[in-house]
């Protein structure tokens, strides 16, 4: 028997159809599996228009910050209110509150106070200030309590 040699051909020949057929496969995967971006007129926005409406102008009251410093004056904003630490009774906070609660339900807006009280005040000055904003007048339900120390 006589063997054959082996030679290689002259011109070798690649299959290009397979290749095709793999990157089609990954071109429909890769554009079925991507999300694509929303345009503009898509997306749920409105513009502000020339003309002015009741209901598109509403009114957002601004936070109110109640301070209890170490001597038992509570400073509402900035400014001295209650100032005699040996009574229970804040008047002028009361008067303060019921306004700002007043306002707060016209506007529909929900009332918030920050209370910021010092270490080193009493903790019934405190408690007087909390049963200020629970008040049946006032009734003021979103309160932040914060603490501070005066150097």
């Amino acid at each position: 028997m006589a063997r054959k040699k082996n030679t290689p051909d002259p011109d070798p020949v690649l299959d290009m159809s397979p290749m095709i057929d793999v990157s089609f496969l990954l071109l429909i995967y890769f554009l079925v599996t991507s999300t694509l971006e929303p345009t503009e007129a898509d997306l749920a926005m409105t513009m502000p228009s020339t003309q002015s409406s009741a209901s598109s102008a509403q009114v957002e009251i601004d936070q109110m910050t109640v301070e209890v410093n170490g001597a038992g004056h509570i400073v509402l904003n900035g400014e001295v209110l209650d100032t005699d630490a040996g009574t229970r009774d804040v008047p002028l906070l009361l008067d303060r509150l019921r306004t700002y609660a007043e306002s707060a339900k016209l506007t529909d807006s929900k009332p918030m106070v920050i209370i910021a009280a010092d270490d080193a005040a009493k903790s019934q000055r405190f408690i007087d200030v909390l049963n200020a904003l629970a008040d049946q007048s006032v009734n003021i339900r979103n309160v932040t309590i914060t603490g501070f120390k005066e150097e």
